[in-house]
């Protein structure tokens, strides 16, 4: 009787374990404007760099995003006071119509200028406060972007996609 209430009391934790949401933080979804501490439960926000008001971090938990089935991204994620301000990408020998398609799809039309060497696309979501900008090297075929929430970007910080560079 014992052994059979033990096996049921393991098979119960098990199914409750599986049923678990995992809590805490979705790189595909950023939860913009949260604070860092709300969304840091294992501790997989690093900090790393402080720079014009930004604080940088690495999140060394799970995270998968499209871009991790063909490249190997470097990703990285901005604070200010605090909260979750800008997730910044950047990638080496990118596919620009692998980028338009995707980014198209995913968040539509971008507005297109171009940079010198530079393919630049932006996109604005008043309604979340959200905008993201994507820089694409004609020559090196190298990516530089960023998603940020308005709100929070400092007037006088670079633009997000540049503030890491040396």
């Amino acid at each position: 009787m014992i052994r059979r209430a033990l096996f049921l009391l393991c098979l119960l934790s098990l199914v409750w374990t599986a049923a678990a949401p995992a809590g805490g933080f979705d790189c595909v979804k950023p939860p913009y404007g949260a604070t860092i501490s709300s969304i840091n439960d294992n501790d997989y926000f690093v900090k790393f760099s402080e720079k014009e008001g930004v604080t940088y971090y690495n999140y060394t938990g799970p995270c998968k995003l499209g871009v991790h089935e063909r490249l190997a991204p470097v990703i990285v994620y901005g604070a200010v006071d605090g909260k979750l301000y800008s997730r910044i990408m950047k990638t080496e020998h990118d596919d620009i119509d692998i980028i338009k398609a995707v980014t198209t799809k995913l968040a539509g039309t971008p507005q297109t200028v171009t940079e010198g060497e530079w393919l630049v696309m932006s996109w604005d979501f008043p309604e979340k406060r959200i905008k993201m900008k994507l820089k694409y090297n004609s020559a090196s075929q190298a990516t530089k972007s960023a998603i940020y929430y308005e709100p929070l970007r400092p007037k006088a910080a670079p633009a997000p996609e540049e503030s890491l560079e040396k």
